[in-house]
């Protein structure tokens, strides 16, 4: 009886930690991000609403669960949240998940 309680509690644990694990924290998007549609171009170009742009160095693209990923894995018309730098290239692009695509 010991042995199923000790099981049962063990189970509880890692399902609780599962559970914590897989959740993901609200991304702090600044307001001034702009909107638009991504799309990859031949490398340092991005299409944002069929315009070309130019991605800054040290540009970052994140997908919705904070992973940052290089600028071809960005499935294409994906939603997105930009900022660009003083020299209007983009400097950080939020790929937004559907539930923050809704909100937009």
């Amino acid at each position: 009886m010991r042995i199923a309680s000790l099981f049962a509690g063990a189970v509880a644990l890692l399902l609780s930690t599962a559970m914590a694990s897989a959740q993901v924290a609200a991304r702090k998007i600044p307001a001034d991000a702009l909107d638009g549609k991504y799309t990859a171009a031949a490398f340092p170009g991005v299409y944002i609403d069929g315009k070309l742009l130019r991605l800054a160095p040290g540009a970052r693209v994140v997908m919705p669960n904070n992973l940052a990923v290089t600028p071809n894995q960005v499935p294409a018309e994906s939603p997105v949240r930009y900022q660009l730098d003083k020299q209007g290239q983009i400097r950080m692009v939020w790929v937004l998940s559907p539930e923050e695509a809704r909100r937009r």
